[in-house]
């Protein structure tokens, strides 16, 4: 007969169940506040940490976090806008999300997706974020001139990556695309075709790189010694309802623009829209240059001529950039500003129609 054994049967371990039982929360709240869900009050989620301790629970990433104090979770802010009948939304977060996860593949992070609606409520959830303890990193784009979110992050010294700069001369790691460059080089084309009244077709001003756009626009004509066009400069959300209607409110002007500078696709597709509800023919009776991220100008009736930055290259560096950060590196060498591609689709578009 088989001797037993003189120690007693080892405990099961603890479930999420015995940590209800302890705390007297239920299950499904235990269960948010180990994901970092920001629904769960912050004390409500220290109780239960604290708990989960106490008793050595652990549950895959979240046990991984309880022994390391981090929370192994990439967050990302994901903007999306509340104006009705908006045909463009998420369309380029896609890739970005894209590539972002690309570069976290391999890796212990999980991607969270934070939706925000605007810039305040960007920086409600930023701030959320780092002081709940919701996640180790930050990734988010639509950078202001003047950015909440980076003086906070800066301040707190919160691992982040931003799309964009802000016009501030603070030290953090981002990925851009060279904004001032690319609208002088397009305005730069059109004016050695001849044209001399240009139209800019903006995002809102209180954007950096919409600032930026302005300057290089400006920049081209201040080098041909002419007068810039700036009342053909304008603003608004980057739909292509608002492409359209820009494009018409324009041409019925007295002095009207000879050739346009589209800083998206969706304004671009609006622009060509309005052109050919108004008989204007691009390529003959106008010129159009855009700026293109995900190559949906190639499909343009008419092509248009464009600069080209992929931006599912951006989202995997965003993404390597932060797991560096987030693993402790310096933001001095985390900064990359991509120029982009000169795709030239319409060669006459420096031919000199312009009067």
């Amino acid at each position: 007969m088989a001797e037993k054994s003189s120690q007693p049967p080892r405990p099961a371990p603890p479930t999420i169940k015995t940590l209800a039982d302890r705390t007297g929360y239920s299950i499904a709240t235990i269960s948010k506040a180990l994901r970092g869900h920001a629904v769960v009050a912050p004390e409500t989620r220290d109780a239960i940490f604290r708990a989960a301790q106490e008793i050595g629970y652990q549950a895959n990433t979240r046990g991984m976090a309880l022994r390391t104090g981090k929370t192994y979770q990439a967050a990302v802010l994901m903007p999306v806008t509340a104006a009705p009948d908006y045909e463009w939304d998420g369309v380029e977060y896609t890739q970005i999300l894209s590539g972002i996860s690309q570069a976290l593949e391999g890796s212990d992070y999980s991607l969270s997706v934070h939706v925000i609606r605007d810039a305040a409520d960007g920086c409600e959830v930023a701030r959320r974020i780092v002081e709940q303890g919701l996640a180790d990193g930050l990734i988010f784009s639509g950078i202001l001139a003047d950015d909440p979110r980076i003086d906070l992050l800066v301040a707190r010294d919160f691992p982040f990556v931003s799309l964009g700069r802000c016009r501030k001369t603070l030290d953090y790691a981002y990925v851009d695309i060279d904004n001032e460059w690319a609208s002088h080089a397009a305005t730069a084309r059109l004016i050695a075709g001849g044209h001399r009244r240009i139209a800019l077709v903006n995002p809102q001003a209180r954007l950096s790189y919409a600032m930026d756009r302005i300057d290089g626009f400006t920049r081209a004509f201040a080098e041909a010694s002419l007068p810039a066009s700036a009342d053909l400069i304008v603003e608004g959300d980057l739909s292509t309802a608002f492409g359209r209607k820009a494009a018409i409110e324009l041409l019925g002007r007295a002095d009207p623009p000879t050739a346009f500078v589209c800083v998206n696709e969706s304004t671009t597709l609006g622009v060509l829209s309005g052109l050919a509800g108004l008989g204007r023919r691009v390529g003959t009776d106008i010129d159009v240059i855009a700026y293109d991220d995900i190559n949906v100008s190639a499909y343009f009736t008419p092509p248009v001529t464009t600069f080209y930055q992929p931006i599912e290259i951006c989202g995997r560096l965003l993404g390597q950039y932060l797991l560096e950060r987030m693993a402790g590196a310096a933001p001095l060498a985390l900064k990359q500003t991509f120029r982009p591609e000169l795709v030239v689709r319409q060669p006459d578009d420096r031919g000199g129609r312009g009067s």
